[in-house]
This record gives structure tokens, C-alpha cells and sequence, in this order.
């Protein structure tokens, strides 16, 4: 599957298998086939899709499971917590509340914590709390995303030159999720505009802002 033709809808369920591996280790294909309504050649295609294009670490080991996932405790992390402890890493490098070295030894440590399915994401927030930013403007970009999905409000994208020729100027979002995908990094959700759940390359989006809802009179 090349770039052209992701298709949003397929990456939600994708997503979808990916979280049912992640709270239910050891599910066999058919199964999972069973579960999602699919057949095991169209199962296959998905998990290619989430070893190979995601880089996950899935395996089949007895069923399927994501190397070195812990059982699922009650109250797992989530991409919020993620979001909020990178929030709290970058505080202390910024104020001075924790050497450099510091903050880079716990922002490498702990992706680990959180289930294997996530790490990449956290990995990546947490990277970039730690002052190693690769480009700071789309690191912006990702804690304003970051912000809307933890409170579940819109965010406005504004794309830079590199933006395919049939995408508008911008677009107003309410993210559902983050994920990497061929080396990049995408956001799905419901574009305003079309009315219709979209798919958006991160690295060809120039700015991003929360939209603020109107407060009723």
C-alpha cells in the first residue's frame, strides 16, 4: 500500500487490532478475523500493516502480542498521560528543576512503562520534552495535537507549500489519534470542512492551533 492510498477508515481499524493485541494478548488469526468481520487474508494485510508500515513490535508468540507488553493493569497509561508527563519534562528542563542529563535519562526511560503500542508516540513526545527537538515547528505542531486530544477540542492545520495540490489552504480537525506510519507521522479524524473523516501528514502541516468553541450567551 503506497502513500496515495491510505484510506482513514481502514487506519481506524487497524488501530482498532492494534488495541485489542494490546488488552488481549494471545488472540490467534481467526479470531481476530471472527472479532473484526474480516478474512484472514484481509487480517494479514492489516498486521503487515502494523509490523512492517507502523513499526510495531508485534509478534506471534501463541497467539498475537506486542513484544515485551506487560499485562494490562487496571489504569493503564494512555497518550494523555504521555502528553502530560512530556508537559512536566519539558517544565523542569526549561525552569531548571532537573539537570539536562537528567531529564534526557528519564525521557529515555519512560516509553517503557507505557504499552508497547504507544511507546513510539510517547517516545517521540517525551524525546522532543527533553530539548532534542528535530524541528521545532512540528514539534509545536504535535503539542497543540496533543492538547486537543486531551480535552477533545478542534484543532485548525495550516499547510505548508508541500501540501498536496487538491488540499485546501487549511483545515479545522477534531483529532482522534496520532500514529506513525512509513517513517511519518499522521493524524486521523473528522475534517469540518468535508464533513467526513480524514487523514493528514503531519510534515506537510506548517501550524496548528486549538479552536476555541464559542461560549454561548
Amino acid at each position: 500500500m503506497t502513500r496515495s492510498r491510505l484510506v482513514p477508515d481502514r487506519f481506524r481499524r487497524v488501530w482498532a487490532i492494534v488495541e485489542h493485541i494490546a488488552s488481549n494478548p494471545g488472540c490467534g488469526r481467526r479470531e481476530l478475523a471472527e472479532h473484526f468481520s474480516l478474512s484472514e487474508r484481509q487480517l494479514q494485510a492489516d498486521l503487515n500493516v502494523i509490523r512492517m508500515d507502523m513499526g510495531l513490535p508485534l509478534v506471534r508468540r501463541q497467539g498475537y502480542r506486542f513484544l515485551l507488553a506487560p499485562e494490562p493493569p487496571e489504569g493503564r497509561f494512555d497518550f494523555a498521560d504521555a502528553q502530560l508527563l512530556a508537559l512536566a519534562l519539558s517544565h523542569a528542563a526549561t525552569e531548571g528543576l532537573a539537570s539536562p542529563e537528567h531529564v534526557r535519562a528519564l525521557a529515555a526511560k519512560l516509553p517503557d512503562v507505557f504499552p508497547s503500542h504507544l511507546r513510539p508516540v510517547v517516545r517521540r513526545a517525551l524525546h522532543a520534552a527533553a530539548g532534542q527537538p528535530a524541528d521545532p515547528a512540528q514539534e509545536a505542531v504535535f503539542d497543540v495535537l496533543g492538547q486537543a486530544l486531551r480535552c477533545g477540542s478542534q484543532v485548525r492545520l495550516r499547510y505548508s507549500a508541500r501540501r498536496r495540490a487538491h488540499l485546501p489552504l487549511e483545515a479545522v480537525v477534531h483529532p482522534e489519534m496520532v500514529l506513525p506510519y512509513l517513517g511519518g507521522w499522521y493524524v486521523i479524524g473528522e475534517c469540518q470542512q468535508s464533513r467526513r473523516v480524514m487523514m493528514f501528514r503531519l510534515d506537510t502541516v506548517a501550524e496548528a492551533s486549538l479552536v476555541i468553541a464559542a461560549t454561548p450567551r
